[in-house]
């Protein structure tokens, strides 16, 4: 990406190029940290503008037309540090999720297709489906919220399982969560691993082949 362009006011993007890959067609605005071994696919927006800073941890794809922003002043505490955004390592955020901060997703959590999560957190290992709704809300470890489900303004304690369509929007909702069967964990885990150990494949590919174009310019 190259540091000829020194952002005064928002500041620049951190990442390894040799080791990360950045499509030319996907946007990054402001103080964002990219681990190695993450991908941002085309026309995906991360923009650390209004709300910063960002945070994307080692191994974490970033999917097409994936939107990520903040709100001005609110922030997340992730081990003493604060950000607008903080996605953990070996995460997978599908095509067209948005993620608005004030937001955290702890490691190996999948949010999948069209999902938004919104001035919430969520623990590790999680999986969030296609068309999901998580705003001003706390999801424990090893949960999972079904499709087109809305989750807004309570606490899910780790291990419970939303299903498609259910609308959680109290506490009391929230006792009546069961647990997540261990048959839907093992094939969510799977699969998240499976897209995300792609991904970290698609990145070596990618550096390949823009290496390949760059020699024959």
């Amino acid at each position: 990406m190259g540091e000829e362009f020194i952002d005064e006011f928002f500041g620049n993007p951190t990442f390894d190029s040799g080791k990360t890959f950045v499509s030319s067609r996907a946007t990054i605005i402001g103080d964002v940290t990219l681990e190695d071994g993450v991908i941002v696919a085309p026309h995906t927006s991360i923009r650390a503008d209004e709300g910063t800073p960002f945070y994307v941890g080692k191994g974490t794809n970033i999917q097409d037309n994936v939107t990520l922003h903040g709100l001005h002043g609110k922030h997340v505490e992730v081990v003493g540090e604060y950000y607008s955004i903080h996605i953990g390592s070996h995460c997978s955020i599908a095509h067209k999720a948005l993620i608005h901060g004030p937001a955290s997703i702890g490691k190996k959590t999948f949010i999948g297709f069209r999902a938004i999560v919104h001035f919430s957190t969520l623990g590790r290992n999680c999986f969030v489906n296609s068309g999901a709704v998580i705003q001003n809300s706390k999801i424990g470890n090893n949960c999972y919220i079904g499709i087109n489900a809305v989750v807004e303004g309570v606490t899910i304690p780790d291990g419970r399982y939303v299903d498609h369509g259910a609308i959680i929007i109290s506490q009391d909702r929230v006792q009546l969560l069961p647990d997540l069967p261990m048959e839907i964990k093992a094939k969510c885990d799977a699969f998240n691993k499976e897209v995300a150990d792609y991904n970290k494949l698609l990145v070596q590919l990618y550096l390949k082949r823009r290496q390949v174009k760059n020699s024959q310019k």
